[in-house]
């Protein structure tokens, strides 16, 4: 019952704001009276008159942004190729929930229109939209937007941002420099210039970091993406350490050299609210998930084939619960 009065307050609020500016409701505060009716039998609030004025968050009523994350392995400086990453970054501003889900390459799906193929085609053949809406169709995710960025471009991002602390183990070291003396040997620089001399809890550089998160052949690409996710949390730590200001001009900068449909009135929004949260709860999932996928070599090329029914029911759970 108290549910059907405050609806009926919100309404009569809402029609008092726009009809009475000393008496308008702030943006969050309709937003949030909003959220309340979304949770009161499914009622959306769409039949009430909301002033002109009314700017609703990126993150929408429910302040839940699902942004799909894509590093392309490319080595010029072109969005182009197959996606080497793919992770689907949920983050909750009513609870202060940050959910990972990465999805492996190798992953093989049905992608609309092409037929059957591993995860990372999709891209390929129809860039973010068509990788958007192969993981909708297979998995049931649906991402709010996506940002893609190429390898040698998170480089430069993590440099702008102050660089990013991760925990190097012995064996990661070795492969890490390796993968960096490459990079530098493509840049025509010596190639023992910024190698990492030790391992363990350290504040690594652009080209550190992104040498990290390629580590292949080390384990396994279960254990990469794992890393993967590592750099995610390590970055996304490292933004809320700066100021409104910093953030603000960091988006300036890059927002036009990544690929993406995120505008930067979107961008600035999901920022401050990000900067409003006191404390992150951070969680991660790999996607197929333990239990639920089978490895096959089709026609001499090796793919992880899942059981989307049992993949879908995990993703679900992970982020609803």
């Amino acid at each position: 019952m108290w549910k059907r009065i405050l609806c009926l307050l919100a309404a009569l609020l809402l029609a008092g704001s726009a009809a009475a500016e000393e008496t308008q409701l702030s943006d969050e505060e309709i937003t949030d009276i909003l959220w309340e009716m979304y949770q009161t039998e499914n009622g959306d609030g769409d039949y009430l008159v909301l002033p002109e004025s009314y700017e609703p968050p990126a993150a929408g009523k429910t302040g839940i942004y699902n942004l799909l994350l894509i590093g392309v392995d490319n080595p010029g400086d072109q969005v182009t190729g197959r996606s080497d990453t793919m992770l689907l970054a949920s983050l909750n501003m009513r609870t202060g929930d940050l959910k990972l889900i990465s999805f492996l390459r190798d992953t093989y799906v049905a992608i609309p229109r092409h037929g059957h193929n591993r995860l990372n085609a999709a891209y390929t053949y129809g860039g973010p939209e068509l990788l958007m809406e192969t993981l909708e169709k297979c998995f049931g995710v649906k991402a709010d937007g996506y940002v893609a960025v190429n390898y040698a471009l998170m480089t430069d991002l993590v440099d702008a941002i102050g660089g990013v602390e991760l925990d190097v183990s012995e064996d990661e070291l070795k492969k890490l420099n390796g993968i960096l003396e490459y990079y530098n040997y493509l840049r025509g620089v010596p190639q023992a210039e910024g190698r990492l001399e030790s391992a363990g809890l350290q504040r690594l550089t652009g080209l550190q970091t992104m040498s990290y998160a390629r580590i292949r052949k080390l384990d396994s690409d279960f254990v990469r993406v794992q890393r993967q996710q590592q750099v995610i949390l390590a970055i996304y730590r490292q933004l809320r350490t700066l100021s409104l200001i910093d953030l603000t001009q960091v988006i300036t900068a890059y927002i036009g050299q990544v690929t993406t449909n995120i505008t930067f009135a979107q961008a600035a929004s999901l920022v401050a609210g990000v900067l409003t949260l006191q404390n992150i709860t951070t969680s991660t999932l790999r996607v197929p998930v333990d239990g639920a996928y089978s490895s096959r070599l089709m026609n001499d090329t090796y793919y992880i084939v899942p059981r989307l029914d049992r993949c879908r029911e995990t993703i679900d759970e992970f982020l609803h619960k």
